[in-house]
């Protein structure tokens, strides 16, 4: 096995060499790197390729009594004399999906509800053909229902062979899915390919409860068992939802099982970390406790995601409720004027994740949905779930390198981590080590050094960080040669080096301070600071020589970049393109 990391003694005249060195190599790309990896910007998505169709939500609306409104059911707002309403009152098709379950015995979590059983009505939208000639059903709002199924009526899909991956849609507080904003947004995923459900939550029933009091930590703390119930139930609508859409052959057979994810507005979003396996904070003190952890999530967008306040947060202390979700992809877009759903308190979530997740924010944009960001919230959130629910390669590469959407509102990447799918054929993983002492990263994709360094005996101190991207075998006839370069012992320093760029290569083979310790990846090298469609871009970043010992990383994460430069670092600009 090559040397991977000894101590030598520091050896100064050559870390101003290769401090030189690097600076010549690295001057151009420095400037050009923030203008290419940090604000790649790309057009909004045009409109989705399929027309849409729905579920019946047929409705009687001489059932209401004087001076009520449908809203009034839709939301499940009580009538001042305590009966219960819900949209299952005014439903007159009984091929609408309505779902009741019972509730588990936990006090704790569901309050009054626990224990007894529950109903959930809700929407399905899905990609119908061109042809389909069903007439579109309006609502008092004016809101119309597309191509909506009525009677026995079958779902007519856009390709009845095809499996099409399946989407949650969780509203938020104090709305329904009828609303013109959540079914406008319901039709722009179906027609991008997606099955789309969402449940009626009506989070009424269970507290009174207005989007305002979420701002007010009193309110919450004076009805905290409704408080918690109302939050708690929501999770498990959604979960036993999923299981009837995956039950019922006339959906199953059209569903694959193995790409499900979800969206979620404001209290929708915390709804699908629950699910995922988040605690919920069920107690003044901040203590929290798992509602359920529902594995078939493969990834959650969220748009404006209620997370709690800074003070009083949603997932426990310090939102460390986080800590027990499932690790999937999560992307949070969230308003940096926005007092409901504060960003600092989604950022305090989204930094706790271990997995790929994006926080973007919309400057000066408040709660509740933004028309002047519509594109940005659309591309954002299609090209997250293309990428992460549905796999597609493609919108998976551009995901890691896109920073904000042309035209519309300002929207600006805050967190980036973004990885590659698992290796297939000749692709490898390249992982990323970190030693504390030393101050020093180290990269390598072979399984010996990897499994050296995790046994920490022979090197002690070296630490995944949990950082990766993918790189082809040395073996591999795709891409170009990686040379991989140690610093001589005794003479050179104590830092690996490694480049595609066969002048660089040409560089260090004639230093005396180098050794070749063989071409140990393959890549495609950068052209003009950049990628083709579908690779991944991998930036080089140096410590500018920091104590006298040189070292570089190589990241694939526009958050880690803001942090070494932050720390002193130099970025020395793109230098591979890979697979995602």
């Amino acid at each position: 096995m090559c040397v991977v990391i000894t101590l030598w003694p520091r050896v100064n005249k050559v870390m101003k060499a290769l401090h030189r060195w690097s600076l010549l190599v690295g001057a151009l790309a420095f400037a050009a790197a923030f203008q290419t990896v940090l604000a790649e910007t790309y057009p909004p998505l045009p409109p989705g390729p399929y027309a849409v169709g729905c579920t019946s939500v047929e409705q009687d609306f001489t059932r209401m009594q004087p001076g009520e409104s449908p809203q009034q059911y839709w939301e499940g707002i009580p009538a001042d004399n305590g009966r219960a309403r819900y949209i299952t009152d005014l439903l007159t098709n009984s091929a609408t999906p309505v779902v009741t379950f019972g509730v588990p015995d936990d006090g704790e979590l569901y309050g009054k509800l626990a224990g007894n059983s529950f109903t959930v009505a809700m929407i399905i939208c899905y990609p119908t053909a061109a042809n389909n000639g069903r007439a579109s059903y309006t609502l008092p709002n004016g809101v119309a229902v597309p191509r909506m199924q009525r009677g026995a009526d079958a779902p007519i899909f856009a390709d009845p062979s095809t499996r099409w991956p399946l989407l949650e849609f969780a509203h938020g507080l104090a709305g329904s899915p009828l609303d013109a904003d959540y079914m406008g947004a319901m039709q722009v995923l179906a027609s991008n390919g997606y099955i789309v459900f969402a449940p009626f939550h009506a989070d009424a029933r269970v507290t009174d409860v207005s989007l305002d009091d979420l701002r007010d930590v009193l309110h919450a703390i004076g009805n905290f068992s409704d408080y918690t119930a109302m939050q708690a139930i929501r999770p498990l609508a959604l979960k036993f939802a999923l299981d009837y859409m995956l039950s019922r052959s006339d959906w199953s057979a059209h569903i694959d099982a193995s790409r499900i994810g979800g969206f979620g507005a404001s209290l929708g979003g915390e709804s699908l970390f629950l699910q995922a396996g988040a605690k919920l904070t069920v107690s003044i003190g901040l203590s929290s406790k798992q509602v359920l952890s529902d594995g078939r999530l493969r990834s959650i967008a969220t748009y404006v995601p209620y997370l709690g306040q800074t003070v009083f947060p949603a997932l426990g202390r310090d939102q460390s409720g986080i800590d027990f979700m499932n690790s999937i992809p999560v992307l949070a877009i969230a308003g940096t004027a926005d007092t409901v759903a504060p960003i600092a308190a989604t950022r305090q979530a989204i930094e706790r994740l271990p997995g790929s997740n994006e926080l973007v924010s919309l400057e000066g944009v408040e709660h509740g949905f933004d028309v002047a960001s519509s594109d940005d919230i659309f591309t954002w959130t299609v090209t997250f779930l293309d990428a992460t629910t549905n796999r597609d390669p493609l919108s998976l590469a551009q995901l890691q390198r896109m920073t904000n959407v042309a035209g519309g509102g300002d929207d600006r990447v805050v967190l980036a981590s973004i990885f590659p799918y698992a290796p297939i054929g000749d692709e490898q993983d390249v992982i990323e080590f970190y030693n504390g002492s030393l101050d020093h990263y180290f990269m390598t994709a072979d399984p010996t050094e990897i499994a050296i360094l995790d046994v920490g005996m022979a090197f002690p101190g070296w630490m995944r960080t949990g950082e990766v991207f993918k790189a082809w075998s040395p073996a591999s006839a795709l891409g170009q040669p990686v040379c991989r370069y140690y610093g001589t012992p005794g003479v050179g320093p104590n830092t690996h080096f490694y480049s595609v760029d066969p002048n660089e290569c040409g560089i260090l083979s004639r230093d005396p301070a180098w050794t070749l310790e063989g071409y140990v990846l393959r890549v495609n090298p950068v052209a003009n600071s950049t990628c083709p469609a579908g690779q991944m871009l991998v930036v080089r970043l140096y410590n500018n020589n920091k104590d006298g010992v040189a070292n570089h990383r190589y990241t694939t994460s526009p958050t880690i970049i803001n942090e070494m430069v932050d720390q002193g670092w130099i970025v020395e600009g793109p230098v591979f393109c890979t697979p995602p």
